[in-house]
């Protein structure tokens, strides 16, 4: 795993329950409720994708609390940003904020917390301060930072190039962050300029539901091929019929067989 020599001992050991000994990771987010107000499916659904043995999941305040049973042998982010929904019109400038503070996600069990930056939108310096502020809060307390990078903002004020998410991806570990999440700008192989970028683990998000679940492992396989650290799949796992063979099959193609 490519990582500064200079990580604490906190990080580095919160690190590991999030990666394997390749160095890679199978996240699967189920934070979608907090601004969609529906999303991930409650009760058997969380079993079925915990029992695929996920590395990680990115999670709310709500599902760390009432799930860590379930996902106790997973690694924890939490998600710590928000403060917008989707119930009224789309916001056209970033309303965010944080919700939860490094030491708050700790008591809950978070191995990691993960934020939103929008290098290149209009008011980028909301999004990219939070993550700087978040990021040193984090470092004092040997906690890991997440930061999802997307260029332009999801309006994509810039257009989301393999240049545009290799610079995005950078500034958001120049500002502090141990891990990148952030789009796949094309073919999968593309995925190599981003990770080439990145100086820490960098992971690609999986975005709208795909036509098969054969496309979604295939993305997540070309992801590490091209030196990727693995794949932060949301919509694409909870919305299957079988999220459990789903997530296997993703350990498969992360991991290796």
């Amino acid at each position: 795993m490519q990582y500064p020599s200079a990580v604490g001992a906190g990080k580095l050991r919160r690190m590991r329950r999030m990666f394997g000994a390749d160095g890679r990771s199978v996240f699967v987010a189920i934070d979608h409720a907090a601004y969609m107000g529906e999303g991930p499916p409650l009760g058997e659904p969380m079993r079925e994708i915990a029992a695929g043995r996920p590395d990680a999941v990115l999670a709310t305040w709500h599902l760390a609390r009432a799930y860590a049973d379930v996902f106790a042998d997973a690694g924890l982010v939490l998600r710590v940003d928000g403060g917008s929904s989707e119930l009224g019109e789309r916001a056209t400038s970033d309303l965010n904020t944080i919700l939860h503070r490094a030491e708050e996600a700790l008591t809950i069990g978070a191995d990691c917390v993960v934020v939103l930056a929008f290098p290149g939108a209009p008011d980028e310096d909301k999004s990219l301060t939070r993550l700087a502020r978040v990021a040193s809060e984090c470092e004092l307390l040997g906690l890991p930072v997440m930061a999802e990078m997307i260029p332009g903002g999801w309006g994509q004020a810039v257009p989301w190039t393999t240049e545009n998410v290799a610079r995005a991806a950078r500034i958001g570990v120049e500002l502090g962050a141990d891990i990148i999440k952030t789009v796949c700008p094309g073919p999968p192989e593309e995925f190599a300029k981003v990770a080439e970028s990145c100086p820490v683990p960098v992971v690609a998000l999986g975005g709208p539901k795909m036509k098969t679940e054969d496309d979604v492992v295939a993305v997540a396989r070309g992801v590490v091929e091209a030196g990727g650290a693995g794949v932060a799949f949301g919509r694409n796992v909870w919305g299957s019929e079988k999220p459990r063979e789903l997530v296997a099959r993703l350990r498969d193609a992360v991991h290796g067989a």
